[in-house]
């Protein structure tokens, strides 16, 4: 078994609460499984191995540990302000927009995907490239 190990990151980044994505072993391919759509077989579903999930991937730490990671003072509390209560996701960017570290949070976001892709590789035994 093998995979695309870019195939597995974009699939994270594209993972949400109604958007999940399977690993069909047989295939060596990525399935897309949307709450919204039912058109996937749920046999074929129990041959797959599952992607982390939204909760797996768990974004919110994400921009906690970036916003750790600051040193500076000011930018490292205005990221934690803008995580407090709803909004938190719009607030924590338009942030890392004003202060214009946007590119350092997708560089992180993208190197933590890696990593969480990687792990899961490892676990389920698959191989990248």
């Amino acid at each position: 078994m093998q995979v695309k190990l870019d195939d597995v990151i974009e699939s994270l980044d594209f993972t949400s609460i109604d958007m999940n994505y399977y690993y069909n072993p047989k295939t060596e391919e990525i399935i897309m499984r949307a709450d919204f759509l039912d058109d996937i077989d749920e046999d074929l579903l129990e041959e797959c191995i599952p992607l982390p999930s939204q909760y797996d991937i768990n974004e919110y730490d994400m921009m906690v540990d970036f916003a750790d990671e600051i040193e500076d003072v000011k930018i490292h509390n205005q990221l934690y302000i803008s995580l407090n209560g709803s909004g938190a996701f719009r607030r924590f960017k338009d942030t890392c927009i004003n202060f214009e570290i946007i590119d350092d949070w997708y560089k992180y976001r993208e190197k933590r995907l890696k990593e969480i892709a990687v792990e899961w590789c490892n676990e389920n035994n698959i191989k990248y490239y």
